[in-house]
This record gives structure tokens, sequence and C-alpha cells, in this order.
């Protein structure tokens, strides 16, 4: 019988894997197929890792080749994790099954030391990577990692130049940074900000926590936040206006958000630095 589950929550993944394409599509349900003759070997790999914050909203977990094939042949998964050896239909079998149908489907292959020159044959089939038994945590982060950052080559639209990323966390985060800076003024979120970079939102977020000590969310006030002090001291636009150059829509929320930053309203910081008169510039100044 075909297991379908949804991901389990087995603690923090790999400090160095990223999640990038081709697995990660914005609005996409996301697929996950462990297969092995031996369920519970299956089970465990389900189990070592958070599945989710790669980005997988299911993983489906199949008893042997048969089993497997079916499953990839009705939700044809972005990863596989297969056993080589399995009856009737080994993980070398699944390999070519998906390459003959030019399945998008990335491969670990799973192997034990005897059978180690046996999955190297596996790459001829497009086979992504190969772990050895036993599996542990820190190797198959390591696995993932390998083929994320293969894979990590984003073209921009239009024929621009293309973005590669891959392993660099800094790199990443400066990019992100700079995307925020030129597109403030814009709807922004970690869904827009994974498209963006062909990331998935959850590991977006985790990464740009641990390079910059910072969540998006705040760092997207901040600079909005900043972009308004200029515009209240530079220009002679009224307070609503500023509020909509950067990107919101509610006066109170913009007001709110300004004071935590500045200890002080919109229209009192302006007062302050231009040496204003009072006067009535609307709801978002109070």
């Amino acid at each position: 019988m075909m297991v379908l589950r949804d991901c389990g929550s087995a603690g923090a993944f790999g400090e160095a894997c990223w999640f990038p394409l081709p697995f990660y599509r914005r609005g996409r349900i996301m697929k996950l197929l462990i297969a092995d003759d031996e369920l519970y070997m299956a089970e465990y790999i389900q189990k070592l890792l958070d599945w989710k914050e790669y980005g997988f909203d299911q993983v489906f977990t199949a008893n042997g080749g048969s089993m497997a094939r079916d499953i990839l042949q009705e939700f044809v998964p972005e990863l596989l994790i297969t056993d080589i050896k399995m009856p009737r239909i080994s993980g070398l079998d699944l390999s070519a099954f998906i390459e003959e149908k030019k399945y998008p489907t990335k491969v670990i292959i799973i192997s034990g030391y005897s059978e180690f020159e046996y999955a190297k044959q596996a790459l001829r089939y497009g086979v992504s990577e190969y772990l050895v038994k036993p599996v542990l945590k820190g190797d198959l982060e390591e696995t993932l990692e390998r083929i994320l950052q293969k894979n990590f080559v984003k073209e921009k639209k239009k024929g621009e130049d293309k973005i590669c990323l891959a392993g660099d966390k800094n790199a990443l985060i400066s990019y992100v940074k700079n995307y925020i800076y030129e597109n403030f003024d814009q709807p922004l979120s970690l869904d827009v900000l994974g498209e963006a970079v062909h990331l998935h939102p959850a590991y977006l977020s985790k990464v740009f926590k641990e390079v910059t000590d910072r969540n998006v969310s705040g760092y997207i006030t901040d600079i909005r936040m900043q972009k308004a002090a200029e515009l209240l001291e530079q220009t002679e636009l009224k307070i609503h206006e500023v509020m909509e150059l950067i990107g919101y829509r509610k006066s109170q929320y913009f007001s709110r958000l300004f004071k935590e930053k500045f200890g002080v309203t919109p229209v009192e910081y302006r007062r302050t630095v231009k040496k204003v008169p009072e006067e009535d510039h609307g709801p978002a100044a109070r």
C-alpha cells in the first residue's frame, strides 16, 4: 500500500544546505519519494530530516520498486531517494524509468559498501548522487547540498545576466538586500523574495537570519523607514504621499512603524528636522 504523509518535524536541517531550483516553484506542491523494499528504512529516512524546511510539502514512502514506479507515474515527485537493490524493480530500474520518461525528478541512490561500484553505473541514468549505508543525517544533508548547488543557476528574465550564487550565502543575501532596496515600494514578502532568487521562502528566512542576525520582515521595514525619513527631510511631499511611495497603504500602520523606528511620528520627525510649523498632515502623521 502506498504511504502518503505530510512532512514530519525531525529537527533543524543542515547549516550549509540550500534549497534553490529545480525543486521549488512558488504555489506548487513539492513532493519527495523515498523507496526501499524494507519500509522501516524508508520511514527512517523520512524522519531523518524536516523535509518541509527543504520545501517538500508531501513525502511518499514506497515499499519496493513496483510501488515506487506507480507513484512516479502518478505524482512525478521532484526528488527520489531509493535503495539500489530491490526485488523485481531496482533503484537503477527506477532511474532508467525516470530517464526514459524524461521526468525532472532528481535521484539519490542508496547502496551498501559491496554495491559501491555497482552504484556508479547509476550515473549514466542521470542519478544525481549516491549514499553509502548506513545513511546518516549529516551525509544526507551534504548530499542534498551538492544536488542543490549544482542546480542553483538562475537565468534572469529577458536575457539579463545570470545569477550564480551556489554555495555562497553572503552573495545570496547581498542580492536579496539589493532586491529589497530597489523594490521597497512594491509588495514584498518571503514568497516574493523566494521567487526572485528561486529559493524556498522558509529556507530563505533561515539563511537571512543566519547571515544577518535579523529577520526579513524587519529588514524590509527598516529600509522603508529609512527611505521615509529621507523623503520627509529632503522633500515637501505630504505624509500620505511619503507613505504610499515606500509601499504602505494604511496610514496608522505606517505611523506606528515609523514611531517604533525613530521614537516620533512622521509629522513630529519632519517638524524636528525642518523646523516647520505644525500643520494637518492627515491621519498618517498621527
